[in-house]
């Protein structure tokens, strides 16, 4: 920051380019001191850019549109006042102002902060972080939410012998993406593809999003992570958000690129900067995790989670649920984390209907009600939810909410397990080895134990090894 020569309604900017070969990993902390291994802060007037600068009337304030920041500067990460990092301006409810702006501040050289194009790779991010700082356990994958992230150790353990409860888990979340209809024919399917693929070659931005889907997931088309990561580069290049949340994915899961969560960081932060609701909440994640940035985070994750469930994105709504049930960077308040999952089942989004039900089933914040648990569950189970299928599976089996229904107790874990969840898989080991509703079948038993095993689950491992030691490394 420095003084400088003021031209008429502009404001002055100097590049600043961030270099990541020390200590300085603390990506958007705000008010964190930035200034080493950063071009002097003396700029030459061919250093300096002016833009034009915008009397705004919803702030009342002189402003700088960030659109034209980023037309001037390629990979901007954000502008600083000295070491104030300046924000985009908010309403009366603090709810960001579209389009993007920040206050213009006459007089002044402001720095423009851009990372440099060597940048950390994610082995050198995590050495440089202090031991300790970094919960190690397996991160969600895909856009899973937090909630889906294993992080609560709430879940309810099905008693071994004889089994008098079921594996019940508590709230997850679903990827952002909504699972295809059960009605969806094949035929319906191949004219979707065809037709994305038409309105991608326009240069459609949605359709290229979409076609970038289709072969990330295997929909319609041979799953390709590389023909994924092209169509979302060609709708990237043309600053669309969702694109680069999109290409930050493929780096957190490391799909057709190596795993860096560095790199995600760099792309769910450039969606965050057109104020992009599920950037923001991929960002939540990476905060909530200490993935990518410097250290974990609760509380920002929290903030993050909330602007961006603001904004109406049900998966956000429905972590801002969950940090509020658990105090996570926030204090406990089992209202309002109802409130954010209701807003999310409001929209329709299965995890909102799956966590109002636990709430019931739980009595969190409200009078315990199996029946309304059983319905809400049953809500999002209808729409494909396999965590919530395997929970109504639980309710039928042991007359929960419902009259007992042991036939429809399996095919619940059925549905369930047909998508992988472990959870389910590992009900329908119990059911076989014990012959609830089922005759008693070891066989059978050891191969949902397996399938369970398979997707982490340690009390299949631990039924494996009574069952057949010879199995112990399982």
């Amino acid at each position: 920051m420095t003084a400088t020569e003021t031209l008429p309604q502009t404001q002055a900017f100097r590049l600043v380019i961030k270099n990541d070969n020390d200590n300085d990993n603390n990506h958007g902390n705000d008010n964190d001191n930035d200034n080493d291994n950063e071009i002097p802060s003396s700029p030459t007037a061919s250093e300096v850019i002016h833009l034009s600068v915008h009397s705004d009337p919803a702030s009342g304030k002189d402003v700088i549109l960030w659109d034209d920041i980023r037309t001037a500067f390629d990979d901007v990460l954000h502008v600083r006042l000295g070491t104030l990092i300046q924000s985009f301006l908010k309403d009366s409810d603090f709810n960001i102002l579209n389009p993007l702006r920040i206050a213009a501040v006459p007089g002044i050289t402001l720095d423009v902060v851009v990372r440099a194009k060597a940048e950390l790779s994610l082995e050198s991010l995590q050495t440089s972080l202090p031991d300790g700082e970094v919960d190690e356990t397996t991160p969600p994958n895909y856009d899973s939410t937090l909630a889906a992230s294993g992080q609560s150790s709430e879940t309810v353990k099905g008693d071994k012998s004889p089994p008098t409860a079921s594996k019940h888990t508590p709230p997850t979340s679903q990827s952002a993406e909504p699972p295809r209809s059960p009605h969806e024919t094949a035929s319906d399917a191949a004219k979707n593809v065809a037709r994305t693929m038409m309105n991608a070659r326009l240069g459609d931005n949605k359709a290229l999003v979409a076609l970038g889907d289709m072969y990330r997931d295997g929909l319609g088309v041979r799953q390709d992570y590389k023909s994924a990561m092209a169509q979302y580069k060609k709708a990237a290049d043309q600053n669309y958000a969702d694109a680069q949340c999109s290409i930050g994915l493929l780096y957190y899961n490391g799909q057709g690129v190596p795993c860096d969560y560095f790199e995600a960081y760099i792309w769910y932060q450039k969606a965050a900067n057109h104020g992009h609701a599920r950037g923001k909440h991929l960002l939540g994640i990476l905060y909530s995790w200490g993935r990518g940035v410097k250290y974990r985070d609760l509380a920002r994750a929290a903030n993050y989670f909330l602007e961006a469930a603001k904004q109406g994105y049900a998966p956000a709504q429905c972590d801002s649920g969950y940090i509020h049930r658990l105090g996570r960077g926030v204090e406990q308040d089992y209202t309002l984390a109802m409130e954010w999952y209701v807003k999310a089942s409001d929209q329709g989004y299965a995890d909102g209907h799956y966590n109002v039900g636990y709430m019931h089933h739980q009595g969190y914040g409200v009078t315990q009600d199996d029946s309304q648990a059983m319905d809400w569950y049953l809500k999002a189970a209808e729409l494909g939810y396999a965590t919530a299928q395997a929970c109504v599976g639980v309710m039928y089996q042991h007359g929960q909410g419902v009259p007992q229904d042991e036939a429809l107790a399996l095919d619940w874990y059925h549905k369930a397990a047909a998508q992988g969840n472990a959870n389910a898989q590992f009900n329908l080991g119990l059911t076989y080895e014990y012959g609830m509703g089922v005759p008693l079948n070891r066989e059978k038993a050891v191969e949902w134990y397996k399938k369970a095993a398979d997707g982490g689950d340690a009390d299949a491992k631990e039924r494996l090894k009574e069952l057949e030691p010879q199995h112990d490394s399982v």
